[in-house]
């Protein structure tokens, strides 16, 4: 290839110089005498052609701007450089010699400055350029012609902003269009086409087709371009080196609000990627969001109802500089914008805007009030109690972030922002005790409830406890659990549980320790508890026996009601074989001065069940259960 512009190079040059030889040009003539034609335009610089030393210099930008090329001037090194389809062509201002495409050429004449103009040999710009030149002596006129054009190719790139359809090739690129609905015709007179006619692939959001053909005949060669787009849509014509450019901007097609979990999204689909600028502006409150360049789809809408608590609806317009799409605001919020290869999404951050609280029997309930579906990460912390509902990407936007309640069940619930960027906003209830909480969904689209059970055990003593110990194992597993460490994990879980109540806790055990059973009534007596509970393991000599059990004393105080209490709390919770709930002549029923219960959680010599008292999950289980009939039975005294 290189070798063949070689040839051609140098034909040009001999025939050019038969030309200049012939046209006896003068070696001073008036510059003010001479025409100069570029591409049958008249062009009057406004310093005119030098002919010296029987050369013609000519001036260089409007020459090379004037054949389609671009021109660039570098003062530090004083260097003229022209980008012409295919070639780079530089020159150093007094210098003979020239480089077009890195290759060095001597010039006829150095390179110039009159005038603050650029002065090159009029023969070598023309052929560097692809230009035949004549010279006509009784008008004394230039006369200057591109090459005739040939298309090498057609190609779709994709710009931010628009599609843009590339006709490249060589010699002089022009044409008209013509658009009939969906369909654009580009017709390129007197061009030559050096590629393969037919479809040209294309996967594109704008564009459903182009077809390239060569018309007219060998004389009046044509060519033309059919691109078939999607839907009708504004187009517009450029050049650059090379290229005859048919530029699509990209349309924005579709609107989409939806609610997501922490935020409220705004999905405006595009045919391509677009650039786009922001603002916040109020009175009244409004995000605006501009997308230079674009135009309106056909099937886009012109407004979009939004109806939720953050925004009224989204606009979408058209003006000179391209779309906009005002969200109008009903609370302003932080926002964030991404990009995507086919629109943008407008992320807006959810809110917490209320806290309310309301006392009732049994308990409270705390609502918080969000502007829609929020993620909630909970967490229960002691010292003192409290409950704490972290809300990742929500914005704290509450008038009145602290509530005092101080009642039996909360003190306090208060609201902040935890942290930013990411945001985290944070509520926190801080209760008088805990017995358990739920969390639901409120009658009010993103509204979180949470109701907390207040504790009927606050100031209560209740004694817990362990059987045997120390030097009394108790009963002995399959695989050697003991009793007494299984009773004494359990009842430390349960002491813990009743403590966050807000109940005094008095452990008749609280480690390894040997403790009489008879002694056991009088220690619980003497501290004036007001329920007695002892945690023990069944064992029996068939080891298939399974089961819960609990035990009280028919002696007419309250243990049948505690008993029954906890083995319904207890079987609920564990799930076990139900042995019911019995009479029983144990010391620590029948001489205790309370309501007293004997729980026998499950058999130890049973193996199955033997390997669930050893899992310290359900020893939690069995905890909780217990607890739950104890809080079961002083709520209903």
């Amino acid at each position: 290839m290189l070798a063949r512009y070689r040839v051609f190079f140098c034909c040009l040059l001999s025939a050019l110089a038969i030309v200049l030889a012939l046209a006896n040009l003068p070696a001073q003539a008036e510059a003010g005498g001479v025409k100069l034609i570029i591409n049958g335009t008249p062009v009057v610089p406004d310093v005119p052609p030098i002919f010296k030393n029987n050369r013609t210099l000519v001036p260089l930008r409007v020459i090379s701007e004037g054949l389609g090329a671009q021109v660039g001037w570098n003062a530090s090194t004083r260097t003229v450089t022209v980008r012409a389809p295919g070639h780079k062509i530089s020159l150093v201002i007094g210098r003979s010699v020239a480089t077009l495409d890195g290759k060095n050429i001597k010039l006829d004449a150095p390179a110039i400055i009159v005038k603050n103009r650029t002065f090159v040999p009029l023969r070598f710009i023309s052929e560097a350029l692809g230009a035949e030149v004549n010279w006509d002596q009784k008008t004394r006129t230039i006369t200057i012609s591109s090459r005739q054009a040939e298309i090498t190719a057609v190609a779709v790139r994709a710009e931010v902003g628009r599609e843009v359809v590339a006709i490249k090739g060589s010699g002089r690129l022009s044409g008209s269009a013509i658009q009939d609905g969906s369909r654009v015709v580009l017709k390129l007179p007197k061009a030559v086409l050096k590629m393969v006619p037919g479809s040209v692939p294309v996967d594109d959001g704008l564009i459903q087709e182009i077809k390239v053909a060569a018309t007219g005949t060998e004389e009046e060669p044509g060519v033309e371009v059919a691109i078939e787009l999607k839907e009708p849509g504004p187009f517009s014509i450029s050049s650059a080196p090379g290229e005859l450019l048919v530029v699509l901007p990209h349309r924005v097609t579709r609107l989409e609000y939806r609610q997501v979990a922490g935020a409220e999204v705004l999905k405006v689909a595009t045919t391509g990627r677009v650039a786009y600028t922001v603002q916040q502006l109020a009175a009244p409150d409004r995000l605006v969001i501009d997308l230079p360049g674009t135009t309106l789809g056909a099937s886009a809408p012109r407004e979009l109802e939004a109806g939720t608590l953050l925004t009224d609806r989204v606009r979408l317009g058209e003006g000179a500089g391209g779309v906009r799409i005002v969200v109008d605001q009903r609370r302003v919020t932080k926002y964030r914008v991404t990009v995507t290869p086919t629109g943008l999404e407008v992320h807006l951050a959810a809110q917490i805007i209320g806290l309310s609280y309301r006392s009732g029997p049994g308990g409270g309930e705390v609502r918080i009030q969000a502007t829609g579906p929020v993620e909630q990460r909970e967490l229960r912390l002691t010292d003192p109690e409290r409950l704490v509902f972290d809300f990742p990407g929500v914005i704290l936007n509450t008038a009145a972030p602290v509530l005092k309640v101080n009642d039996a069940t909360v003190r306090e619930v208060r609201a902040g922002q935890f942290a930013v960027d990411p945001d985290v906003a944070r509520v926190v209830v801080e209760l008088t005790a805990y017995v358990s909480h739920e969390v639901s969904a409120g009658d009010v689209p993103g509204e979180i409830v949470v109701k907390v059970v207040s504790s009927p055990v606050a100031g209560r003593y209740i004694a817990v406890d362990a059987g045997h110990g120390g030097q009394e194992p108790g009963a002995v597993g399959p695989s050697g659990l003991l009793e007494k460490d299984v009773n004494l994990d359990i009842a430390r879980r349960l002491a813990s549980l009743l403590r966050a109540a807000g109940a005094r806790v008095y452990m008749v055990r609280s480690g390894d320790e040997t403790v009489d059973f008879r002694v056991r009534p009088d220690l619980a007596n003497n501290e004036g508890v007001e329920a007695f509970v002892s945690i023990h393991c069944n064992s029996f000599a068939e080891a298939s026996k399974r089961g819960t059990e609990v035990y009280y004393y028919k002696d007419g105080r309250d243990g049948q009601k505690l008993a029954e209490a906890i083995h319904a709390a207890l079987i609920s919770a564990l799930g076990l074989p139900d042995r019911g709930v019995r009479t029983a002549d144990y010391n620590v029923l029948r001489y205790t001065k309370m309501p007293a219960a004997l729980i026998e959680v499950a058999f130890i010599s049973n193996p199955i069940e033997e390997k669930l008292l050893a899992d310290p999950a359900f020893r939690e289980k069995a905890a909780q259960g217990i607890f739950n009939g104890i809080i079961a039975y002083f709520r209903n005294k």
